[in-house]
């Protein structure tokens, strides 16, 4: 199985994005965007508001990689940053919530990450965002879907687990 090399702890993540909430509600909400669905970049600058479903609590990623379509569950406080976000802007429902360049993505992410000492890519929030879902019980074929792989094999490679999570399972079992 190959190892995810670049993936970081919730923690880590969470230091990343307060540094951003100090600094451009923007870039905040931009990063939390991507550590809340595991959007690959491409699909995060392509999110439109009409493809926020407030009511159900999903985000439509259409542009998704191979041209396919999915549906990622995003949790309410952030639906609800979005569309205050959406509001305050006057973003029209097709236009992108985040009309910025890949590259720019790739900037924003590099800065917060070395303001916290961690040399990260926008990748990078993606595999913690799976290997956080897996570590959390989720079972793998809803984060394949999460994710938008063609298949199980690729999704796979999130099943690794550190010591304290072996730990944690060996515990929880009564001997």
């Amino acid at each position: 199985m190959t190892k995810i090399p670049d993936y970081l702890e919730k923690e880590q993540v969470d230091e990343i994005l307060n540094a951003a909430k100090t600094c451009n509600h923007r870039d905040y909400l931009l990063l939390r965007f991507m550590w809340r669905t595991g959007a690959r970049v491409s699909e995060v600058i392509n999110v439109t508001p009409k493809d926020i479903e407030h009511k159900n609590g999903v985000v439509n990623i259409r542009k998704a990689k191979g041209g396919r379509q999915r549906r990622v569950p995003l949790d309410q406080d952030t639906l609800k940053m979005l569309s205050d976000y959406v509001l305050a802007l006057n973003i029209p429902e097709d236009q992108p919530v985040f009309p910025i360049q890949r590259n720019r993505v790739f900037n924003i992410v590099k800065k917060y990450g070395k303001m916290t000492g961690v040399n990260i890519h926008p990748h990078t929030l993606r595999h913690s965002f799976a290997i956080n879902m897996v570590r959390g019980g989720t079972d793998l074929r809803r984060v394949q879907l999460m994710l938008g792989h063609t298949s199980l094999s690729i999704t796979q490679v999130y099943l690794q687990f550190n010591d304290n999570d072996l730990r944690e399972a060996y515990e929880k079992v009564a001997f």
